[in-house]
């Protein structure tokens, strides 16, 4: 589906400040820690940041590789609030000392996105590859962010193998008072390609979502997930290609290269580089965009069209194809959104 306006606003940035990383999460589509990238400057990042305000900017995602391994991460989010956005620091959660929360909330941090993937530590260090010693600094670093007002969201990325825990995981959030938890499907892009995690299948994951988290909808804290297969009945353009339908936000990587969404910049199928052009004359470049996804469309073919290959990366085995349609992986729903 082509992008019906090429002038609209560009409301929100994923900025990837560093893929330095202390972790080796094993579903990491950057694969953060292993792979180094050139870093923007100070410098550059400001005048990335002034540019999309001017483009009706409004929310930012600082993240990484992890971001607060960068020695400026307080300057760069000072220059976020300074220029009037909503801004959320995504973070493993295992470097920040109670006093470094301090001093986000003093800056004005929105929010902090902290990734836990189990209930417990077994299921945990399963996927972000931990001592115990690191886990229990991830949660105190949660009962912190929480004890001093910070806003605060669990990230949890869906699998095969923790699947099942995700209810106990959400009743610990809403026990603990978290304002929101992300449920992330897994797509194997990046360090996911060699990953021995698997995807749950998505008619089990679907079914899930109905029978066991549809009841939280009734408590006050916000869910959001992602899933990638819906009744046709329920299915239409927009839950296909959401970079290229909705143009709603750019991902930055820390070397400038440009792109509109995580997993084709897991493929690192970048638009431009912000060393060679601006944001803005990426944004509203009409022939650049047509000429992108001319060459995307022609990558993928094989898969028609879609960026991932949806029957092998998530298992699909027997499915009415007359029944169902693929939704992008990255399409976040709330629970009150689902059929």
């Amino acid at each position: 589906m082509a992008i019906k306006s090429i002038n609209e606003i560009l409301p929100k940035l994923d900025l990837n400040v560093t893929n330095r990383c202390n972790f080796r999460c094993t579903h990491c589509a950057f694969d953060s820690g292993l792979i180094k990238i050139p870093e923007l400057s100070l410098k550059e990042i400001k005048k990335i940041l002034k540019e999309t305000e001017k483009l009706g900017g409004q929310r930012i995602d600082i993240t990484g590789g992890e971001a607060t391994l960068r020695k400026d991460i307080f300057k760069i989010l000072k220059i976020t609030k300074r220029l009037n956005y909503q801004a959320e620091l995504v973070t493993n959660g295992s470097l920040i000392t109670k006093e470094i929360l301090e001093k986000l909330k003093k800056i004005g941090l929105d929010s902090i996105a902290i990734s836990l993937d189990g209930s417990d530590y077994e299921k945990y260090k399963k996927i972000r590859k931990t001592n115990y010693r690191t886990y229990k600094k991830v949660l105190q670093t949660i009962n912190n962010a929480l004890e001093i007002g910070l806003k605060t969201k669990i990230n949890t990325t869906v699998f095969e193998s923790n699947y099942k825990d995700i209810p106990k995981i959400t009743k610990w959030c809403i026990k603990s008072g978290i304002n929101e938890h992300g449920l992330y499907y897994f797509t194997p892009v990046g360090r996911g390609n060699r990953s021995s995690e698997k995807a749950v299948e998505p008619l089990k994951w679907l079914k899930f979502i109905r029978k066991k988290m549809k009841p939280f909808r009734k408590e006050k804290i916000k869910i959001s997930l992602e899933l990638p297969l819906i009744e046709k009945k329920f299915w239409d353009k927009s839950l296909g290609c959401i970079a290229n339908t909705s143009r709603s936000h750019l991902q930055i990587l820390p070397d400038g290269n440009v792109y509109p969404c995580a997993i084709l910049a897991s493929y690192y199928r970048p638009i431009s580089n912000l060393k060679n052009t601006s944001i803005k004359r990426i944004w509203k470049n009409k022939k650049l965009w047509a000429a992108y996804w001319k060459k995307i469309k022609r990558i993928f073919k094989d898969q028609k069209g879609y960026c991932v290959n949806f029957k092998d990366a998530f298992n699909i085995k027997n499915y009415p194809s007359k029944k169902y349609g693929f939704v992008c992986p990255l399409r976040k729903f709330s629970l009150q959104e689902i059929p």
